[in-house]
């Protein structure tokens, strides 16, 4: 099969539209298994209330904020007063889906907090209901990418951008959590979709659909706000220009911005708020220098899209360079625009963040790939087996890390055979999602019944939720102390090892979370975009806290430097 090219307007044969939409279905049946294997992972269970992934639970804050009652439907409250640093049209199409499940009798909604924490399958249902709608998108999102390759660059394109979206790492694990991340790509993608058929045609519908596209877009996920800028490059590239339509164009796309996040304008201060906290992230470098950019950024393109789909991008890139038709020039506008942003950001710029850029590198990549495989088929060949083993390798690992017990679930297990009711157990921060479930369902729900009777003992003296600490462990002494990696990355020195010879403790147990194919460890650390710490240790009281000149000398404790 060889490409038709950007230009091709005839017909493709029976034959060949039946090979395309049988290989086009293959590669949904792939992206619907990808994204659907062990999509219950974390669901709320009897040792934590929410997922282990943080965001999560912050579309059903949100939703917890609102009064549809009273027609109030601003997800800002005192639990979240940072709602409007985000996009509301997908939280409220996960609440319409709600609704319609609780009267399909499916799921219960109650403001009782306390049945959620009892019923704590019921808490699991509104998860998985939210998992399942980002299933939708992020399908829907390799079906749109396949028609605009198609559009743009021909059949095998198409295909080739589909096939790389659909196995693409950051898109399908974003595709498995309740955020706005895989919506807001779907309607960005829609969006261009229209805007192509600008560049071709310059039909009034297309200008207002690319409008209705952009707004909803960017209503969704703000980090597609730039969305409205690329109205003009395709305007100023159209077969059929006209003011009046650009025109239309910016007011469909603000109508439905505005019908998708109406509080961006009726909750002005609550929308600042959100925004000085966008601003902190996107802005903050973190003090990285000019190739520490770079390096940052090409490692979370690599770990986002594999290594194989990294650098066919890369080929795609240079290859429009040179071409330089209108449809790559539309694409590189839109790529390098983001990746402007994304060296900005520095450490902000992390896989789930970029992936407004992903499907359009993999489109390029596509289209590379495409050209070269009607001069040498070995070539196009080679390239899409290496896509496919590092594909292989990656989900093997991936899925292997899921089919087991979460280790914050074994170390719950643990703690609540071992460590006795009323044992103090010291915590070097509030429990963050890294922590075993036991304890953040217990510090945050201290008179449920039914869990270990822990006290927990706050070993920071500084702000509590962010700051790690350990500088109260010598006046406090609790009988034991747990901590992840995450939190021990977070101390002076990035290590426990000093505080717990100097203060009498030993570690007596640890859990480990390894992200390997068949037994080789594919990395040092678990991805970051997994949500799973590497390592979990639990170290216990055993003696008085040492004095003396020797007092702070420690020795190595673990391997790799990690505790």
């Amino acid at each position: 099969m060889t490409s038709t090219g950007d230009d091709s307007k005839s017909a493709l044969p029976q034959g060949r539209r039946l090979r395309t939409g049988a290989a086009l279905a293959l590669i949904l049946i792939c992206a619907a298994a990808l994204r659907l294997s062990w999509v219950t992972w974390s669901l709320p269970n009897r040792f934590h209330t929410a997922t282990y992934n943080c965001d999560e639970s912050t579309a059903l804050t949100a939703l917890q904020g609102m009064d549809p009652a009273k027609l109030d439907f601003n997800p800002v409250s005192d639990k979240l007063p940072y709602a409007l640093s985000e996009g509301t049209f997908n939280i409220y199409t996960y609440g319409a889906l709600l609704k319609v499940l609780s009267a399909l009798k499916y799921a219960t909604l109650t403001p009782d907090k306390d049945f959620y924490y009892s019923h704590i399958g019921e808490m699991a249902k509104l998860f998985l209901a939210g998992r399942l709608l980002s299933v939708f998108y992020g399908l829907l999102t390799v079906m749109a990418v396949f028609i605009l390759a198609r559009n743009m660059f021909g059949p095998l394109a198409g295909l080739l951008a589909a096939f790389f979206t659909a196995i693409m790492p950051a898109h399908v694990v974003h595709s498995r959590y309740i955020i706005m991340n895989v919506p807001g790509v779907f309607w960005i993608v829609l969006a261009f979709i229209f805007m192509k058929n600008i560049v071709d045609k310059g039909e009034l519908r297309d200008y207002v659909l690319a409008g209705v596209s952009t707004g909803l877009a960017a209503a969704t996920r703000f980090s597609a706000l730039p969305l409205f800028i690329m109205l003009f490059p395709a305007h100023l590239m159209s077969a059929a220009p006209g003011k009046r339509k650009l025109f239309l164009a910016f007011a469909a796309a603000l109508s439905a911005f505005f019908i998708g996040a109406p509080y961006t304008f009726l909750d002005l201060p609550g929308f600042m708020k959100g925004m000085s906290a966008v601003s902190r992230v996107a802005t903050s470098g973190n003090g990285l220098s000019f190739y520490g950019h770079i390096s940052f950024l090409a490692g979370s393109l690599t770990e986002a899209m594999g290594l194989p789909v990294f650098l066919l991008s890369l080929a795609g890139v240079t290859a429009a360079l040179v071409r330089r038709s209108k449809h790559d020039m539309l694409l590189l506008s839109w790529v390098i625009m983001l990746t402007a942003l994304f060296f900005k950001a520095g450490q902000g710029a992390t896989p789930g963040r970029i992936l407004p850029a992903l499907p359009f590198m993999a489109i390029l990549a596509a289209a590379a790939l495409s050209r070269a495989w009607g001069v040498k088929p070995w070539a196009g060949r080679t390239a899409l087996a290496a896509v496919a083993v590092q594909a292989f390798i990656f989900y093997t690992a991936y899925f292997g890390l899921l089919s087991v017990q979460d280790i914050r679930d074994t170390a719950s297990e643990w703690m609540a055979a071992e460590i006795k009711p009323g044992s103090t157990i010291g915590l070097l921060r509030e429990p963050s999602w890294f922590s075993p479930g036991l304890i953040d369902r217990k510090y945050r729900h201290p008179d449920h019944a039914g869990l270990p009777d822990y006290a927990y003992v706050r070993l920071s003296s500084g702000k509590w939720g962010t700051d790690v600490a350990c500088d109260k462990l010598g006046s406090l002494r609790p009988d034991y102390i747990i901590i992840t990696d995450q939190e021990a990355a977070g101390l002076a020195g990035g290590d426990f090892r000093a505080a717990a010879r100097k203060y009498g403790y030993s570690k007596i147990k640890d859990f480990e979370a390894s992200f390997s194919f068949f037994r080789f460890r594919l990395r040092g650390k678990v991805p970051g975009m997994f949500f799973i710490p590497n390592y979990i240790y639990v170290f216990q009281k055993s003696r008085g806290p040492r004095s003396g000149p020797g007092a702070g000398r420690s020795r190595r404790i673990m391997t790799a430097g990690l505790i």
